[in-house]
């Protein structure tokens, strides 16, 4: 069996190495919603810090004296990409408690979107036409959720509303990453946890929580969210980064299934509706790409 792994091309090697990350972290927002007393500030420290202490320790582990230079080297870039990974946390975390895990999962595939927009506006990336077309169709898709909620009132809107600031945020996050070219940043999103964990301690109203909630906390943070990061980060330095970006589409599909058949949280019509138009826009955009890419270039001679 290893034998048959280790002869597979390092492409493949890598889209199952993040596809399987995907698959282990789609039932984030169902475990989120099972908190019952921690609040958002609880939640956010002690899923962040154990996020970031298990990230330290796998780093350290593979880098040794070499993480503290690869810290150190990370400069403006790196303090960038930490900064928008940290307002990607925490308001990814607000959408959960706020909203449903269908309309907070829809809103942030909507990233490559707003990743085409910023790379547009802060370093002259050109959007393709498809691109703009599959915006378009994103934003309709985003209309139509914002409507339901508008409709349905309570925290509905307020939950969404922090969805697509993650996306946004974590859409500008690969934008730094693209400028910051070959250098390794893994360790911005270590420090990213890190950050998050410090901003929310300040609000910890309650050190007592529930067995149920600690190790729902726990296992979130030291165990299963650190494992899926690994792997998919492991995975994208194999593999094309289009088809790295239809495998997030797993989570986007399985977690409201997930939400679903353990919570009974069944998503609106609208919302379904709403998620097929982004769902569709970045696959269609993708694969576009992807075939775009890989067609043979025709050179004409004089």
């Amino acid at each position: 069996m290893m034998s048959l792994f280790a002869s597979l091309p390092r492409p493949l090697w890598g889209l199952l190495l993040s596809g399987l990350g995907m698959l282990i972290i789609s039932p984030d927002g169902m475990l989120l919603h099972m908190i019952r007393q921690a609040g958002l500030w609880e939640t956010l420290f002690w899923r962040c810090l154990g996020i970031g202490v298990t990230l330290f320790v796998v780093l350290l582990a593979l880098y040794r004296q070499r993480l503290w230079g690869m810290i150190a080297g990370l400069g403006r870039v790196g303090l960038l990409s930490v900064l928008t990974l940290t307002a990607s946390n925490l308001l990814f975390v607000d959408a959960m408690v706020h909203t449903s895990v269908a309309n907070t999962l829809v809103f942030m595939a909507s990233m490559p979107l707003w990743s085409a927009i910023c790379g547009l506006l802060f370093i002259r990336e050109a959007v393709q036409p498809r691109t703009w077309g599959a915006i378009a169709l994103g934003l309709g898709g985003i209309g139509v959720i914002v409507s339901d909620s508008l409709r349905l009132g309570g925290d509905s809107l307020h939950g969404d509303m922090a969805a697509l600031g993650a996306a946004l945020a974590f859409g500008l996050n690969l934008v730094v990453l693209r400028k910051a070219g070959n250098r390794d940043m893994t360790a911005s999103l270590m420090l990213s946890e890190g950050m998050t964990a410090l901003i929310a301690l300040p609000f910890v109203s309650t050190w007592s929580l529930p067995t149920h909630d600690m190790m729902l906390l726990g296992f979130q943070g030291f165990v299963y969210l650190p494992l899926a990061l690994t792997l998919f980060m492991a995975g994208a330095r194999y593999a094309p980064a289009a088809e790295v970006a239809l495998l997030s589409l797993i989570e986007t599909v399985l977690g409201p299934l997930w939400a679903w058949l353990v919570l009974s949280e069944a998503p609106s019509v609208r919302a379904l509706l709403g998620g097929a138009l982004i769902i569709a826009a970045v696959a269609g955009n993708t694969l576009l790409g992807m075939v775009q890419a890989r067609r043979p270039v025709l050179l004409v001679k004089d």
